[in-house]
């Protein structure tokens, strides 16, 4: 079955390949997969870890966790890069969870990548970036209101939680509490 999809270029091929691991634990179809999608996770991993080791690990942990998880991806809750990018968060929160290396995680980029100006062939692909970002403000915008304004000054658009608490005149500790709140019940809605 892994031969309709010579290379992956899309999301339904992408979609299919998990299907096809998923029902026949085909091996062809996770090399392809694996071939499509890791690039991509380091891609995103390097931009939110400090140190290279740090993004094998994620990458190698969410790419073990597709094949072992490929059967509970359903396409009518979402395109498959969605649910892949949403493995490797889990994977990342899962890690942190664990203790291991919260020294080296780079505070505040932990739900999406900071794209560098440059152009290198590492960029992140335009629909990735697009893909994320529909999912973030999908996820924002079920917030409540207060909730939602802080999230989207503080990763939006790039502001300090001390500048967020001057602009908004509210105690900093609010800020920081509604912030909190805020990415628990994004990574809750996630993971559901």
């Amino acid at each position: 079955m892994a031969s309709q999809v010579a290379q992956p270029n899309n999301d339904d091929d992408i979609a299919l390949l998990l299907a096809n691991i998923a029902s026949e634990q085909c091996r062809k179809s996770y090399d392809l997969l694996f071939r499509q999608v890791a690039p991509r996770l380091l891609n995103l991993a390097r931009k939110q870890f400090v140190d290279e080791s740090l993004a094998l690990e994620m990458v190698q942990e969410t790419m073990l966790k597709l094949w072992l998880k490929a059967g509970l991806y359903d396409s009518s809750k979402g395109n498959a890069m969605t649910w892949i990018f949403s493995v490797s968060r889990n994977v990342k929160f899962d890690l942190m969870r664990k203790g291991k290396h919260q020294q080296s995680w780079v505070q505040g980029d932990d739900l999406w990548p900071i794209l560098s100006e440059e152009e290198d062939a590492d960029k992140v692909s335009t629909e990735d970036q697009e893909l994320v970002t529909n999912e973030l403000k999908h996820l924002i915008a079920k917030l409540p209101e207060e909730q939602a304004d802080i999230v989207r000054r503080v990763y939006l658009h790039g502001e300090s939680q001390q500048q967020v608490s001057e602009i908004l005149n509210l105690p900093l500790g609010t800020v920081k509490s509604r912030l909190r709140l805020a990415l628990k019940k994004m990574k809750e809605a996630l993971d559901d």
